[in-house]
Order: C-alpha cells, then structure tokens, then sequence
C-alpha cells in the first residue's frame, strides 16, 4: 500500500453514505412483468465523478459562543444498470451498446468522511487515493440495496449484485 493512501486511510473516518440523485426509466409500452427475458442482458456503469472538502463551522450549544470548525472529505460515485436485448446489440469498434435499454437504474452516492485534524488537507495525492481505492466499497452495499428494490419495484428480475472487489482506475 502506497504511504499517500496510508496516510488516508488514517485520518478520514466514514460518517455517512447518501444518495444524492438518482433516475428510473422503463421503455414507453414495455410491460416488464410480461417480457420474456431470455434474451436480457445486463449492462453496469461505475464512476467516480469527483470529490471535495468542505468546511462546516457550529456553536458548542446553545448557550455558548464558542465556535468549532470541522472537516468533511466527500466522493460522489455514479452507479447504474440498465436492461437492454442482447439481440438487439450493435458493434461499435471493439464495443457494444444497445439503441434503447428497456429499462435503466442510475444514481449518485456521496461517501462522507470526518478528517481528522492534524491531516494536511491538500495532500491531495492521499484524497485521490483513497476516493479511487476505498470510497466504492463504502458506496456499494447502498448501491445493491437500491438497485435490488428498485428492480422489485418495477418489476424488473431481481439483480443479486455481489460483493465486489474495485480495481485503481
């Protein structure tokens, strides 16, 4: 493990994962309950979109003047499946894609970690490190979660995603 993301990895501590968008699109005159799936296919998409540090200052109480000031890391991570016909692929170079997916599940998590005080906020070589090496896996069981209720709420087959293992990019 490289000293950058070490020194990540010790001074961010995780606080929260939320949802900060998300889109649902089925077909126009697609019935997925009565679709015959065999020829389904699956297609994901996984990126890292960006990160930031913010700064929130807050009063000690009610009754006091006294003003602390923290700091947050955030990684904005974009996941999506979408449901296309495998028939109905075409070539485009060495890639394919479809014209229309019958349906598409996208969303963007924030991961939201506290910084400790004594880390160099503009180390910005550990900040991508670790956004690229660790914020997904903290992302991915929300991103399981909401796709797994999404497709039962759409009546899509149930996408058991499993656990993952993320590669630098």
């Amino acid at each position: 493990m490289h000293e950058s993301l070490k020194r990540a990895i010790s001074a961010l501590q995780i606080t929260d994962v939320y949802l900060k968008n998300s889109s649902v699109h089925t077909m126009e005159q697609w019935d997925p309950k009565r679709a015959d799936i065999s020829s389904f296919k699956y297609q994901f998409l996984h990126v890292i979109d960006k990160s930031e540090i913010i700064d929130v200052e807050e009063n000690e109480g009610p009754d006091s003047d006294k003003v602390t000031s923290k700091s947050f890391f955030l990684v904005y991570i974009t996941l999506g499946s979408r449901v296309v016909d495998q028939n109905a692929l075409e070539d485009e170079g060495d890639k394919k894609h479809a014209k229309e997916p019958f349906a598409q599940i996208e969303g963007t998590f924030v991961a939201e970690y506290s910084i400790s005080d004594d880390f160099d906020k503009s180390d910005e070589e550990a900040l991508k490190s670790f956004a690229l090496s660790n914020a997904s896996f903290h992302v991915w069981p929300y991103w399981r979660e909401y796709l797994m209720s999404t497709c039962t709420r759409l009546n899509l087959p149930k996408i058991p995603l499993p656990v993952k293992q993320f590669t630098k990019s």
